[in-house]
């Protein structure tokens, strides 16, 4: 906790016994300063404008940049807790909404992408064999490596657990490939209680046509992603019509 939300906590009543203590204390304060004002600069001041200016400043000075830090304290709360709302905790990429409200508007300016999704490979054993501290540092270890390797426009979001998602703007399919197939390389996660891991991508991709619904492209990016699951994992796929019939055929 920084020194501004030790004030604010000391500052905020928590109960109607300290808002009634804090109310106390604040008109004590103006009462005193009111007084010691007129003790020191009283007499004929009181028909100066001079002294109505000094009063202002020296009695409601401290009362308004009390209130201002107060303001500037919301906003600030605000802007952090509309933040938290955006973010993933874990891992610092936009989560799921965010991810997808941001992949929407991209979709308006450019006439195509590509959609990528990207899993985790062997996850859950490496949660069952570390511990969830490990699968943690994987995690964060394959957000890094998201973020090396797109481009400044480009859109990326975890989807939830060891499921990440892509939008390439503007993309052609030669980008998505050279990316794709950088990302299905091992990427090393280094641990304080087991030492190196290693954890591998796959990733499935569909070109992003903007006729068709997102949820559409979802659905095709996973059947890729799923085909590159069943053929031996860390492995970059591109979704083909034939590919969704094998996956429904899988699912059934």
């Amino acid at each position: 906790m920084n020194l501004m939300d030790q004030i604010m906590r000391l500052l905020a009543p928590q109960s109607t016994l300290g808002f009634i203590v804090r109310l106390g204390v604040w008109l004590g304060f103006v009462t005193v300063a009111n007084i010691a004002f007129a003790t020191f600069f009283g007499g004929g001041a009181y028909y100066s404008l001079w002294f109505y200016l000094a009063h202002s400043i020296v009695v409601g000075g401290p009362i308004i940049t009390f209130f201002f830090i107060i303001t500037m304290f919301q906003l600030r709360l605000q802007r952090k807790l509309w933040h938290l709302s955006r973010m993933d905790g874990l891992t610092g990429l936009n989560n799921r909404n965010t991810f997808f409200d941001l992949a929407a508007k991209a979709r308006t300016r450019e006439n195509t992408g590509v959609l990528m999704m990207l899993d985790a490979d062997r996850f859950k054993a490496i949660n069952d064999t570390y511990g969830h501290q490990a699968g943690d540092k994987c995690l964060q270890a394959i957000a890094a490596k998201l973020r090396e390797n797109i481009r400044q426009d480009d859109v990326l979001g975890r989807l939830g657990g060891e499921e990440f998602a892509i939008y390439l703007r503007d993309a052609a399919p030669e980008t998505a490939q050279s990316i794709g197939t950088r990302l299905t390389q091992p990427i090393k996660v280094m641990t304080e209680a087991h030492g190196e891991l290693t954890v591998t991508l796959s990733i499935g991709a569909v070109m992003a046509q903007p006729a068709i619904p997102i949820d559409t492209l979802l659905g095709r990016a996973d059947a890729a992603l799923y085909y590159a699951k069943q053929n031996g994992r860390a492995l970059f796929v591109n979704w083909t019509p034939s590919l969704q019939k094998k996956a429904l055929r899988a699912h059934a």
